[in-house]
């Protein structure tokens, strides 16, 4: 029992960073190997974990209209396929291959993050912004994104649909789903970053269409690792119910605090993941 409790509490913080930077898997994985599962059971488990927390963060963002469904759809789609094609390559291709590669463009990503300011949070410090305005000019500024809203026009933190736009982001979708289901690492990292190029305007509602297109990729490797019988539902269940509270709490947590706090808390578990691929890699 104490074990199973175990297993709930680590879930709580495994949910709760996980929804607001991902990374979730670095803290609930090592806790269900401790827990005396093999390395291939805990990794199925896992994924039953991360599938309701997931779901728990997607539903508390799309409570707070923090989801682009164009690009969920454009990228979720792409990545279901890609990341069946790529649970199905595993014994085709080395992994090996893959860590480099995934080392080195996490690197890229958090060292382009960091250098670049004003990357992810133009749509926050336009909302911050509001409050330093006159009433009346308020007042304008709501009438005209109503009048944009109404003639069918996009908000003011989402691009505008384009034909480059949408093939970016299917091609994105599922280069970063087939990695997702090859190597796995990264994957909501790399789906943030992909978001805030080609979609978002901003950390958090980059992060909340994220959680949506993990949900359709969690819920395709769930099935499979289901199917194989590898699942260890006794502490599964345990781990899930914490992951999804963590989960929720996480995302009401970042819909609360917005783009300020989540992109450090973005680079903090981007280079804790870089650190722990690094030194996994080293000991090969």
């Amino acid at each position: 029992m104490a074990i199973l409790l175990l297993i709930f509490v680590v879930g709580l913080a495994a949910g709760f960073v996980d929804a607001i930077a991902g990374g979730g898997g670095l803290v609930m994985l090592p806790a269900l190997i401790f827990s005396g599962l093999p390395v291939s059971s805990a990794i199925a488990t896992n994924k039953l974990c991360g599938t309701f927390g997931a779901l728990a963060s997607s539903l508390k963002f799309a409570q707070s209209k923090q989801i682009d469904w164009w690009a969920c759809v454009a990228m979720g789609i792409p990545a279901v396929i890609g990341a069946y094609a790529g649970s199905r390559s595993i014994g085709l291709l080395p992994a090996a291959w893959a860590e480099p590669v995934v080392i080195t463009l996490m690197v890229a990503i958090t060292l382009f993050v960091i250098v670049k300011p004003n990357f992810g949070m133009a749509s926050a410090t336009a909302a911050q912004a509001l409050p330093d305005q006159p009433l009346s000019n308020q007042s304008s500024l709501n009438k005209s994104s109503l009048n944009k809203s109404s003639l069918g026009q996009s908000p003011p933190n989402q691009k505008q649909l384009s034909p480059a736009r949408l093939v970016s982001g299917v091609v994105a979708g599922g280069v970063i789903g087939f990695h997702d289901g090859f190597f796995g690492p990264g994957t909501g990292i790399f789906l943030v970053f992909a978001l805030l190029s080609l979609w978002s305007l901003d950390f958090l509602r980059g992060t909340g269409s994220t959680k949506v297109i993990n949900l359709l990729t969690n819920l395709t490797a769930l099935i499979t690792f289901a199917a194989s019988g590898d699942i260890d539902y006794s502490k599964g269940i345990y781990g899930a119910f914490g992951v999804g509270l963590g989960s929720f709490l996480g995302a009401t947590f970042a819909t609360k605090k917005g783009a300020k706090l989540i992109k450090p808390i973005f680079i903090t578990v981007t280079v804790a993941l870089v650190t722990k691929l690094l030194i996994n890699y080293a000991h090969r």
